[in-house]
């Protein structure tokens, strides 16, 4: 592989011999991924100087390769000060919180020693990253932040540590609801990752901005997802930096309503994530949530229970899995255990301050009521959920969804010649005016719904064909069984 910044940006205040190890690992690697397995065995087999297994740590945490952390913390242990931190910033980030105190006070013990100042920024990068871990429920502290400033001012090869600083401001502005500094700070960590060849981190800063404006601009997200994985693709090979990409691209595919395809790449995404030892969390929650919408609550309650099991490293995310799982069992008419569930969660989610549990609440409070025939009830706890989620405007999947929910629940709710409902309409130019064949679908659907609820055979016979068309030119196969039940009702 040629040198990438990535690797290189440490040289200029590393010790020679670890420097000279890293060059010959790294011209002897095909890409990343080689370098980062070929560093990690060596270090298993050999006994080099303990700033080369630093960097093969290093290097391991950025690839997310943590299966082979674990080898060489068994071989290591704590045999080494400058190890521990990052050694235990790892099992923080793989769910063992009593090891955030750990860090702080091994990074601690190593600025006591008075080390080199590149030594000592890793450490405070360290103590606020172990902050951000369970932020807001721990805040980070200014002390911390206004070191590594000082330190990153200090020297300007330390210039290409504000790639990192401004990768933590984004996730602590995403946590705090501020969209925009997200993105400033996104933007602002791609400039400076592109001046220092950081490719590893200019992949993951372009997979995020993608995520970040792909509810306001689907056609340039799915540009920046096909940048970032030419550069993983030529240069990483990372196989955790090719599942992020499948799962932002499936999200993209659940805007446009084409639930097969969203399905097939939040798989694919799992089974990588699976294969580098990492956990599925965010990815099994989505295939709960695309499962749920075509209708196979079996499988959506399937994987809202794997959600639940991954995301235990991440306590504040369970409940998301939990609505899910609400909601299979709705669908599935297993009424009691659903409102069980609701009693269960419901007071943690309205202490949270989280927007997107509280929306959901409502949702599946909603979805409940309808089942239950109490419609004027339904529809206000669906608006609800919908109002909040438009408030926020940053999850447009989420939005597109209550506003279908909301008009189904319009139409099963209206007596046959009554307007039927304003949310369907409103969903209808959504479709047709962004080009999202899958909503189009769904609307298709219901309106053929009103049609036999209005014996109109004439409107029937115009959107039969336009739901078998539209199914079969954009391949919605999740469309068929719902086309079928309708024409078993002809």
């Amino acid at each position: 592989m040629e040198p990438m910044g990535t690797i290189t940006q440490y040289f200029p205040f590393i010790d020679e011999e670890t420097k000279e190890i890293l060059e010959n690992i790294m011209t002897e690697s095909s890409d990343y991924y080689d370098f980062v397995h070929k560093l990690g065995e060596l270090v298993l087999k050999d006994d080099p100087p303990t700033m080369v297994v630093y960097f093969a740590i290093h290097h391991c945490i950025l690839a997310l390769e943590y299966p082979l952390i674990d080898m060489i913390r068994e071989k290591y242990g704590e045999e080494h000060l400058i190890l521990c931190p990052n050694l235990f910033i790892t099992s923080a980030f793989q769910g063992t919180y009593e090891d955030v105190k750990k860090v702080h006070e091994l990074a601690d013990a190593v600025l006591a020693t008075e080390p080199e100042d590149w030594i000592a920024l890793e450490m405070n990068f360290m103590k606020f990253e172990a902050d951000m871990i369970n932020y807001p429920t721990t805040i980070y502290k200014e002390s911390t932040m206004d070191r590594i400033h000082e330190l990153i001012d200090s020297n300007p090869d330390f210039g290409f540590y504000e790639i990192i600083l401004n990768d933590y401001q984004s996730h602590r502005a995403l946590t705090d609801g501020d969209t925009e500094e997200r993105f400033l700070c996104t933007e602002r960590g791609i400039q400076i990752a592109e001046k220092y060849d950081d490719r590893l981190r200019m992949a993951h800063l372009l997979i995020w901005k993608a995520n970040i404006i792909m509810n306001q601009d689907m056609k340039q997200s799915r540009e920046l997802l096909e940048e970032a994985y030419r550069i993983v693709d030529s240069s990483l090979g990372l196989p955790a930096f090719y599942a992020d990409i499948l799962y932002n691209l499936s999200m993209l595919d659940a805007i446009r309503g084409e639930y097969d395809i969203a399905i097939k790449r939040g798989l694919q995404a799992v089974n990588l994530r699976e294969r580098s030892g990492l956990e599925t969390g965010n990815a099994s929650y989505f295939l709960a949530l695309y499962y749920n919408i075509i209708g196979d609550a079996e499988s959506g309650l399937e994987w809202g229970c794997m959600a639940e099991t991954q995301l235990q490293s991440r306590p504040y995310l369970i409940n998301r899995a939990v609505l899910n799982q609400i909601w299979s069992l709705i669908l599935l008419k297993r009424i009691t255990e659903a409102q069980a569930l609701i009693d269960t969660i419901q007071e943690s989610i309205m202490k949270s301050g989280d927007e997107k549990q509280l929306a959901w609440l409502h949702y599946v409070t909603g979805a409940l009521e309808l089942e239950q025939g109490e419609f004027p009830q339904a529809l206000g706890s669906i608006e609800q959920a919908l109002r909040i989620i438009e408030k926020q405007g940053s999850a447009y999947l989420m939005e597109l969804f209550f506003l279908h929910q909301l008009a189904r629940a319009e139409v099963y709710s209206s007596h046959p010649g009554e307007e039927v409902s304003p949310s369907l309409a409103i969903l209808e130019d959504k479709a047709l005016s962004e080009n999202l064949p899958g909503i189009l679908g769904q609307v298709l659907l219901l309106k053929a719904d009103i049609a036999l609820q209005n014996n109109d055979e004439v409107l029937l016979r115009e959107i039969i064909p336009q739901i078998r068309s539209l199914s079969e030119k954009e391949n919605l196969q999740f469309l068929k069984p719902q086309f079928d039940a309708l024409m078993r009702k002809l």
